[in-house]
């Protein structure tokens, strides 16, 4: 299976889909969330959900997900997904970087990673799921470069 990757300072971008991805980003949410804010397995559990749902009914034209490595060593995610309650937006899910892959700008390749994809894909504007760590509703992106 080829899986696309973009190299940039030793830190690769590639397509989510190797063994050991979906198990990964489940578990360095639950891990680094518990560590750095105190939350408990439930938010856990919802990304098990997300992550589930992802695995089992994804539409590869419209979503996807994306894995950074550093040295070999995963040390983050993003995903974007279909708004199920509208075509036209895509949904920024998951993003995470591990502290091992901090200070590198890694966080915003992986937003323009996902971003990008999105504009392939034919969405008008791409939404960011709320949490305590994510932008206000009215930071959302659009990807025609106006807020939403």
């Amino acid at each position: 299976m080829s899986v696309p990757s973009e190299t940039d300072g030793g830190v690769v971008i590639r397509t989510l889909g190797r063994p050991g991805d979906l198990g990964w980003v489940v578990m360095a949410h639950g891990e680094v969330y518990a560590i750095e804010f105190g939350w408990d397995t439930t938010f856990e559990t919802l990304v098990a959900r997300i992550v589930a749902d992802y695995a089992t009914g994804h539409e590869p034209a419209l979503e996807t997900a994306w894995i950074a490595e550093s040295d070999g060593q995963r040390t983050g995610c993003v995903f974007c997904v279909a708004d199920e309650g509208d075509p036209q937006t895509a949904k920024l899910r998951i993003l995470l970087v591990h502290p091992d892959g901090r200070g590198r700008g890694l966080g915003a390749r992986l937003v323009d990673t996902c971003l990008d994809f999105a504009r392939n894909a034919g969405y008008a504007a791409c939404a960011c799921g709320p949490t305590t760590r994510s932008p206000p509703p009215d930071a959302s992106t659009s990807i025609a470069g106006t807020t939403s």
